[in-house]
């Protein structure tokens, strides 16, 4: 290559060779910028939360009472200021600078126990993600462990829990209200009442905004050791005009329908939205241990959420006249019965300004505060009817602070045949009898154990109709022999001994009402 050519190839060629290598080097190093910076607390940990436009690239170290962030190519959003007084417990004050190619964060900590700094990756509307939890001595936590010892024996303690909350909103209405504040307001009358009932206590998984991981959902649940786990929750769909309560129980296999398959799927990914590190992880329990208690503690849950749906029903249109079931993260409790409650759709504009009224709010706590006594009603005694009672009838007596009416005597007894899953305590409940009425009449006590296959007589409450035995034709529901016998589909499931799983066959022959 002679001069002349060497000065043409510097004069074309070079120039766009250093315009592409200037243009991959910007791209492939470009600036993270913090958008903005968020802080909440809860009572064990103040969180603050870093939002970004792009993954981070970070450093940090920890030098007493100092936590410092170093940002690699990074910058701070305008808008934010160099120093903030965050003033929430375990940190002081939050300061930026700008120190070259970095920026640097420092947090001014206080009375701390611990720190975790994570990243969470960009997910739904939620970007990338650098957060820093700030653990609290003991000595500084209000309320760390919502736990109180030495209760009565005898009381029963009920966990109330409050769905999403902090990073995660849950759905969001269309006047935007947030699902979080709706079922924290809910929440906590339902604790009132639970609370004014006799023989009851109630504890809340969370009292503020902020998240509770799954885990520890169900942690403060076995510490309580509760008697019964209710969650709560606001429902939502992408049809505006979709309205009701639900009551969901755990599934170990499918869900009851396509409807509640996206609803758990929905809500299981509350650990990943809420910021929890490792938040794709799981709390499966152990398949023994399943095997062994899971299936009795969902059939308890079947028969708490049968009275729930009962009660919610006379305050509120119900999406579903029955439970529905699907494989609920939140719900996977070995020993304590557990339903998850859909108060209201907040996507529905007329139901969102519903669920804010105090009003509604107080009629959703006490409907489910009155599930929950009719249902140890029949474990401690005397049981409820399942009839609907008119409030101030002559036939009421109070019992937990909820009106009931009182059982009745027995004018004879049925057959009924053990299924895998049932108790001595699930049997008397469906069919409206007291555990001592079952023992005493088939001379049993209450440590005696069940097989599945074993018949026992149940009492049939006075004033029960006697029933008939039916042939089901070609064509048959259980809806249309309900309807055209005037009686409920429960009603024919606990006359036949059937779940709601079970089908009719054609040629089948069933119990009916006469």
């Amino acid at each position: 290559m002679n001069d002349g050519e060497k000065k043409a190839f510097a004069k074309f060629v070079v120039p766009p060779l250093l315009f592409l290598f200037l243009f991959l080097s910007s791209a492939g190093f470009a600036a993270t910028q913090i958008l903005n910076v968020r802080h909440w607390s809860a009572p064990d940990h103040t969180r603050v939360v870093f939002d970004l436009d792009s993954d981070p690239d970070y450093t940090y170290a920890l030098d007493h009472e100092t936590l410092t962030v170093e940002f690699a190519g990074a910058f701070s959003h305008p808008s934010l200021p160099t120093a903030m007084n965050v003033a929430k417990p375990g940190i002081r004050a939050l300061k930026f600078a700008a120190e070259g190619e970095k920026t640097k964060a420092s947090l001014e900590l206080a009375d701390y126990s611990d720190v975790q700094v994570f990243k969470l990756k960009k997910f739904l509307d939620k970007p990338d993600r650098l957060v820093v939890d700030i653990y609290l001595k003991a000595t500084q936590t209000k309320d760390a462990s919502p736990v109180q010892p030495a209760l009565p024996v005898s009381t029963r303690v009920i966990v109330i829990d409050p769905g999403h909350g902090g990073e995660d909103p849950g759905a969001v209405g269309r006047r935007g209200t947030y699902e979080k504040d709706i079922v924290l307001s809910i929440s906590r009358e339902l604790k009132k009442q639970i609370d004014a009932m006799p023989g009851y206590r109630a504890v809340l998984t969370r009292d503020g905004d902020y998240y509770v991981s799954f885990n520890r959902r169900l942690q403060i649940a076995r510490e309580a050791n509760a008697s019964l786990f209710i969650s709560v929750h606001a429902d939502a769909a992408r049809n505006r005009r979709a309205r009701g309560s639900s009551v969901y129980c755990l599934s170990t296999g499918g869900a009851s329908s396509e409807a509640a398959r996206l609803l758990a799927n929905n809500e299981n990914l509350s650990d990943i939205v809420g910021g929890v590190a490792n938040g794709e992880g799981n709390n499966e329990s152990d398949p023994i241990l399943l095997n062994m208690f899971q299936t009795n503690t969902i059939n308890l849950s079947k028969t708490f959420a049968s009275s729930l749906i009962d009660s919610i029903g006379n305050v509120h249109y119900l999406k579903y006249d029955s439970l529905q079931e699907a494989p609920f993260r939140v719900l996977k409790l070995l020993d304590i019965p557990a339903v998850l409650l859909e108060t209201a759709f907040i996507s529905n504009a007329q139901e969102e300004k519903l669920l804010k009224t105090s009003a509604f709010q107080k009629k959703m706590a006490s409907a489910a505060a009155s599930a929950v006594g009719r249902y140890f009603a029949c474990a401690g005694g005397a049981p409820p009817s399942t009839a609907a009672v008119r409030p101030g009838s002559s036939a009421t007596r109070a019992e937990g602070g909820q009106t009931f009416v009182p059982s009745a005597p027995s004018r004879g007894s049925v057959s009924y045949r053990v299924r895998r899953g049932d108790t001595l305590y699930s049997i008397a409940r469906q069919h409206n009898t007291t555990l001592s009425a079952l023992l005493k009449l088939n001379a049993m006590k209450k440590t005696d154990t069940l097989r599945v296959g074993q018949r026992l007589q149940v009492p049939v409450p006075a004033g029960e109709r006697s029933t008939k035995s039916y042939l089901v034709k070609k064509g048959d529901t259980l809806y249309s022999l309900a309807r055209n016998h005037a009686c409920s589909i429960e009603e024919l499931r606990r006359l036949n001994n059937m779940t709601s799983s079970d089908a009719l066959l054609s040629g089948q022959r069933i119990r009916l009402p006469q």
